[in-house]
């Protein structure tokens, strides 16, 4: 009875600041889209979709995977009570992280970034920016590894905090000051102004957790680079396909067509995340329970809360979708302006995809946190380079359009390969049914009660 109430209370203290933060994040981020296209002109937008693009790729073959296996290696140890454990892991992470990072940003700004944006997207207003790009991917690294380590410490509040919302309230209103002083901006502008937020929010995030990591005590037990390493390799391999795939799309728009088409797709890419929003807070509160409850053999408890997740985060997503398929034109001219109405197809095919995406719950993060990670590679692998070579053939003749249904029909895949290997390999299902949704209804309303 208990650990019942532990993991209730788990879920809805943590699942409230997960709410929280990020519908304020997304909320910010909406702002802050609509600002930009109004400080930029559409080939600038297009220039500073590729070049945010081309951070976050870095910024993952930075990360060895540890971003993703860093609360695994904190909640492990802190379930077996083990903190001396957990604490060596966090500090041998950041070692890593900082020599790969330091490693892939110099690598941006002495040349490669550069000669991406010259020779593949043709852009002089990137290839201006790319020093600016290298210190914001080092930034991301860390902002991205620090957020996940309190996720670990199952410290939700910390780690939505500095995992996006501050970072994204901060950028929101330096946009708008901007554009009530100046009325427009510049690319270098607008990636100088995300540079600083950033680093003043790792400078913050890191001293925080320098204090936590201090109160505990130095490990017992030996952890060593090497098993780490052997650990994160799968996860880092798989992440950065992930980031392939979920980036490919923008990158093949900017190889084939025009910046002012990007700009477009860019705008209707982030439209349709917005549908994923109900599944990005779920997955931002279960992976330190999934890690331990796997850990205690609790699966089929650990099934109920899942398929419990998953069937809420349905009900939000159907409402945009069918939000976006009857007024998808009319929110993209208000929001955006004239010139971004055009993606309202896009917006819509892309939407379709993520709905399987929150339909099949967390199953990605089970594979990945039940030790599965090489099942999850392979899947991400493969539906990659099908949605890859399916968007290439489809971009000359059908633009932005044929993209995004190569987009689309990739993540249903991948969703469903990822459900049914769960329930191979794991013996559980993910994925909502009204069923578990009148569950989760009547457990929210008993502790809202009580």
């Amino acid at each position: 009875m208990r650990h019942k109430r532990s993991i209730r209370e788990k879920l809805l203290k943590g699942g409230a600041w997960a709410f929280g933060g990020r519908l304020t994040a997304m909320l910010a981020g909406l702002a802050s889209n609509a600002l930009l296209t109004r400080l930029l002109s559409p080939e600038e937008m297009g220039a500073y979709f590729l070049t945010f693009s081309l951070v976050s790729i870095a910024a993952t073959v930075a990360q060895l995977g540890l971003t993703q296996t860093i609360v695994r290696l904190v909640a492990d140890p802190m379930s077996m009570d083990q903190p001396g454990k957990a604490r060596r892991s966090v500090v041998l992470a950041f070692r890593i992280t900082a020599i790969s990072g330091a490693i892939v940003a110099c690598a941006l700004a002495i040349g490669a970034g550069g000669w991406i944006a010259r020779h593949l997207f043709h852009s002089s207003m990137m290839s201006h920016v790319m020093l600016l790009a290298s210190a914001w991917v080092f930034i991301v690294v860390f902002q991205n590894l620090i957020s996940e380590t309190y996720r670990g410490f199952h410290d939700i509040r910390l780690a939505t905090i500095f995992g996006g919302l501050i970072t994204g309230i901060l950028s929101m209103l330096v946009f708008l000051s901007l554009w009530a002083i100046q009325g427009h901006g510049s690319l270098k502008q607008i990636v100088g102004i995300s540079v600083g937020v950033g680093l003043s929010t790792v400078l913050v995030s890191s001293a925080l957790l320098w204090n936590m990591l201090g109160k505990l005590p130095r490990s017992t037990e030996s952890i060593r680079i090497p098993e780490i390493l052997h650990m994160t390799w799968p996860i880092w391999v798989t992440s950065l396909t992930f980031f392939v795939l979920a980036q490919a799309d923008l990158w093949i728009m900017g190889l084939f067509r025009p910046p002012g088409e990007v700009a477009i797709y860019g705008i209707a890419v982030r439209m349709s995340a917005l549908l994923a929003t109900p599944l990005t807070i779920v997955n931002l509160v279960v992976p330190p329970l999934i890690s331990e409850m796997h850990t205690q053999g609790k699966l089929k408890e650990l099934e109920r809360i899942l398929r419990a997740m998953a069937a809420l985060s349905g009900l939000p997503a159907a409402i945009i979708l069918a939000a976006v398929v009857f007024f998808g034109s009319t929110i993209l001219k208000h929001l955006f302006g004239v010139h971004y109405q055009a993606g309202d197809l896009i917006m819509i095919i892309l939407c379709v995809g993520q709905f399987v995406n929150v339909w099949a719950g967390s199953c990605g993060m089970v594979l990945m946190l039940t030790g599965h990670q090489m099942t999850l590679m392979l899947i991400t692998i493969c539906t990659s380079l099908i949605t890859i070579a399916l968007a290439w053939s489809l971009v000359s003749r059908y633009g932005g359009a044929g993209v995004a249904i190569a987009s689309g029909s990739g993540m249903i895949v991948q969703n469903l390969l990822q459900l049914f290997f769960v329930h191979r390999r794991a013996g559980i299902w993910t994925h909502a049914s009204p069923m578990q949704l009148r569950y989760a209804s009547a457990v929210l309303w008993k502790e809202v009660l009580r």
